[in-house]
């Protein structure tokens, strides 16, 4: 079938054939509607022969329209005529990438930015759980600006599903008998499981795009040879040869990059193809420093496990572990007087470290961590091993190792260690039933005498006990006693963060203060405290320090990304630390959708409210590249910035966003989402406000507000009613809270962990003693039935709710992403008023363990 130039299909005018193959004719064609040229392509005429084939087509095409990103060409519609179905997408005036690379490889730069193009479109579907399956150079199209775009988005499987679990041979012998050179991947980018007849994920698409890296910088492919047969036996087992084996001039972090693509193995590739894209794009934004010099090919005497891995990310973090080390030791900043120091990797899997000390011998190590989809669990390794052994013991984040060899931990499923809350107990390494001390337990630390401890416990108050039932303060993190056991250091999260050394009597000896904290240990033998902080107020330049007790501060090692210290080894020379990156993601389900859809913006996207009827979804992204405020449709097809504030809450029409407008005093905004104009909401400047909520009417505005004076965390309720000034309606509690539909209560916690309904308009509360153990309320039934509560922080998020006439708790809904890649906790979950839509937020976190040495 042609269609010849001035025909129409459907409403569009056809103008041109642009090609043809095994997914159909593609034409130009015009768009009388909106005045634009289109691309038009016609699908296979077996598609149309088969009902439940073009059902399946139609609901799928309709997840790949949705995507709506820079570098994935725009599918704006699906529809069907008399030459059957067809698909309407965005016209790209350029050249394919095929067309690019018929004058050779290109220049390093072009293919760093056009691959970490790729990427980033790959990752915005991957993360709506959309592969491509075939991805290659003719599906790539370049703009004349340089822009790369993304064609054929999961039509591989959208056509043809039922290869996806065929046989390469199958699927040779297939598209034989029917002409149309069907397959499931293209031959010289196809991963091995697909080329085993294995389902293609994620991973499949980042081994094309490695063969893809491989081509624009060598301008061969990599497993090319001179029969088929030959070439899927190399794709299934035999490794590319190196790239600067090809070309000496490419970076050797390219190489890595390549090489992690095209594992055999798909478990040994990225976890996250984000993570792919922020190491081709820090690579490129660091190649005249590589050029200079500053990255050069690891030299004769380094470990031999740094090959195939990088950390090039902006976080500081990719699962592989050994290259990380790398990276690490090129930026690591100087030391005085002595090389810089070694980083040598002591975890390899992919997951988040929650924990990890030294033994008293100096040699074994005892960490914790949630790898894959497991809570985090205890494992101990040896300086000189290689392997780590999982001890017998149930989930828990270690908190500290005794002089005497004993653990502290905290038994938990949590999977954040910073805030995760359990039961503190003590066991021996050698195994046993953990004995528990206290449950409300968030950190802890040994005394030299191995026998007491300083903890950290309650969630809120964050009360310093030591001994334990001693309490010594209120609102404070990390406590570490001195291997002399005669002061104790702790951070207090003011603004800036402040350390605190004290001695037992509770004078300070010194206060310190930095923007952010990450981690501390005391180093033995200097009494220097060291930290891994950052002095930026994105809190992206962590670097490791020393502070004397002097109070003065020098720089041992930075490093790019989320540099974490866990311990300081007893000669005083070498620590444990863990680097990697933070994410937040937004996971939304419109109405009428069958799935969840990834909503994610630039790394750091925070839900900051839902629209009644669950259409809207308003973000706050906190990452300094596009910081502000968006209104995002549910659906994933609108993404609108309404400025460079935070976001705190949507009212329910939608209609407004409620901003708190950045720099000097805190002062709020009310701004249109539409046309319109914003309107100032007067407010204190005494109060700082955090998060919002509208009674269902619009009529009544409700903030969570901390007052200047106040304890950290101690937020108070406050009503806005009309004109009327703020006034607090709660005592103060914690920053989650619930609003009846009629504005009359307010359902929140206090920071004693108490639950009560409060009357908006005067009167006693009403306690909820069967809320006991929930982390705070979070939405209230329309029918005002039932209140919803959630658990700490923890994976899947489990939701309760509370029927409020009889006291009765049940279960209700459990919440998890359907990638659960380096997923620490889901939060902030929203609900339209008939519940059938949400959104929420997605905590992830992967890092890597190392025993960073040559400190001093």
């Amino acid at each position: 079938m042609t269609l010849a130039p001035g025909s129409r299909l459907g409403p569009y005018e056809i103008v041109a054939p642009l090609g043809a193959g095994g997914m159909g004719e593609v034409y130009r064609a015009k768009d009388p509607r909106l005045g634009r040229e289109v691309a038009i392509k016609v699908l296979p005429a077996e598609l149309a022969s088969d009902p439940d084939r073009l059902r399946r087509f139609e609901q799928e095409a309709k997840a790949v329209s949705a995507l709506n990103h820079p570098h994935i060409v725009t599918l704006y519609e699906v529809g069907q005529s008399e030459h059957g179905p067809y698909l309407v997408l965005e016209k790209i005036e350029g050249q394919s990438l095929r067309e690019l690379l018929c004058s050779g490889a290109l220049p390093v730069k072009r293919v760093l930015t056009l691959g970490a193009q790729v990427a980033e479109g790959l990752a915005k579907a991957h993360a709506a759980g959309i592969v491509h399956r075939d991805l290659k150079p003719e599906n790539i199209m370049v703009t004349g600006d340089g822009f790369a775009k993304i064609l054929d988005f999961g039509l591989a499987k959208l056509v043809y599903p039922e290869l996806e679990g065929s046989a390469i041979g199958d699927a040779t012998t297939l598209a034989e008998r029917t002409g149309t050179g069907m397959i499931v991947g293209t031959l010289g980018y196809l991963s091995p499981e697909q080329a085993v007849g294995k389902p293609a994920d994620f991973r499949s698409d980042q081994f094309a795009l490695g063969a893809l890296l491989y081509e624009m910088s060598t301008g061969e492919r990599p497993f090319r040879r001179e029969t088929v047969p030959e070439s899927l036996a190399a794709v299934i087992r035999e490794p590319a040869e190196p790239l600067r084996a090809k070309n000496a001039a490419l970076p050797a972090q390219l190489g890595w990059i390549v090489e992690r693509c095209l594992a055999k193995d798909a478990n040994d590739r990225y976890a996250s193809t984000r993570d792919l894209a922020r190491d081709l794009t820090d690579l490129r934004d660091h190649l005249s420093e590589i050029g200079r010099g500053a990255a050069a090919a690891p030299a004769e005497g380094k470990p031999s496990l740094v090959r195939g891995k990088l950390l090039w990310t902006v976080a500081g973090l990719v699962a592989g572990a050994a290259l990380a080390a790398v990276a690490l030791e090129l930026l690591a900043g100087p030391t005085v007087g002595t090389a810089p120091p070694s980083y040598r990797p002591l975890t390899s899997r992919l997951g988040v470290v929650t924990g990890a000390k030294f033994a008293p011998d100096g040699k074994t190590i005892y960490y914790s961590a949630a790898f894959g989809a497991e809570p985090s669990r205890v494992y101990v390794t040896r300086l000189e091993s290689a392997e780590s052994q999982r001890l017998d013991l149930p989930p828990a984040i270690l908190r500290s190792v005794s002089s005497k060899g004993e653990l502290a931990l905290t038994l938990t499923e949590q999977r954040e260690p910073t805030n995760a809350q359990g039961t503190l107990a003590r066991v021996s390494p050698l195994g046993g039933t953990p004995r528990a001390l206290i449950d409300d337990a968030v950190d802890a630390d040994w005394a030299p005498d191995g026998e007491q401890l300083a903890v950290v416990r309650g969630r809120t108050e964050r009360r310093l006990e030591f001994p334990i039932g001693e309490e010594r303060d209120r609102g404070v993190a990390f406590p570490r006693l001195s291997p002399a056991g005669d002061r104790i250091a702790f951070a207090r999260p003011t603004t800036p963060t402040t350390i605190e050394i004290h001695d037992l009597d509770g004078r300070i000896v010194l206060r310190h203060e930095i923007p952010f904290i990450y981690g501390m240990a005391w180093a033995k033998g200097s009494g220097e405290l060291w930290f891994t902080g950052s002095e930026s107020t994105g809190g992206t330049d962590r670097a490791l320090y020393a502070l004397s007790l002097d109070g003065k501060r020098r720089l041992l090692a930075r490093a790019p990304g989320a540099l974490n210290l866990y311990d300081v080894a007893p000669d005083g020379r070498s620590a444990l630390v863990a680097t990697g990156s933070g994410r937040i993601g937004i996971v939304a389900r419109g109405p009428g959708a069958s799935f969840e859809r990834s909503l994610d913006l630039f790394g750091r996207t925070q839900l900051a409210g839902l629209s009644a009827d669950g259409r809207f979804v308003l973000v706050r992204e906190e990452r300094e590249i596009g910081r502000g405020a968006y209104l995002l449709s549910s659906d994933g097809a609108q993404s609108v910035r309404l400025g460079s504030d935070d976001a705190l809450g949507l009212s329910p029409d939608g209609a407004w966003a409620l901003l708190l407008r950045a720099g000097g005093p805190s002062r709020l905004v009310l701004v249109p989402t539409g046309a319109g104009a914003e309107r100032e909401v007067p407010l204190d400047a005494a109060l700082t406000p955090v998060a919002a909520r509208w009674s269902s009417d619009g009529n009544r505005l409700f903030v969570a507000m901390n007052r200047q004076g106040d304890r950290a965390g101690a937020f108070r309720i406050y009503l806005r009613d009309g004109e009327r000034p703020w006034r607090a309606v709660t005592p103060e509690g914690t920053p989650f809270f619930a609003v009846s539909s009629d504005g009359a209560w307010v359902a929140a916690r206090d920071t004693q962990g108490a639950f009560a309904l409060h009357p908006v308009g005067g009167g006693a509360p009403r306690a909820l003693p069967e809320a006991q153990g929930f982390l705070g309320p979070i939405h209230w039934s329309r029918d005002g039935r039932w209140l919803v509560l959630r658990q700490p922080n923890q994976l899947p998020a489990k939701l309760f709710r509370l029927e409020l006439a009889t006291g009765r708790v049940e279960p209700w809904r459990e919440f998890a992403p359907a990638d659960p890649a380096g997923a620490v906790f889901v939060m902030d979950q929203r609900f339209s008023d008939d519940e059938s839509s949400y959104a929420y937020s997605v905590l992830r976190a992967t890092n890597e363990l190392f025993l960073v040495e040559g400190l001093n």
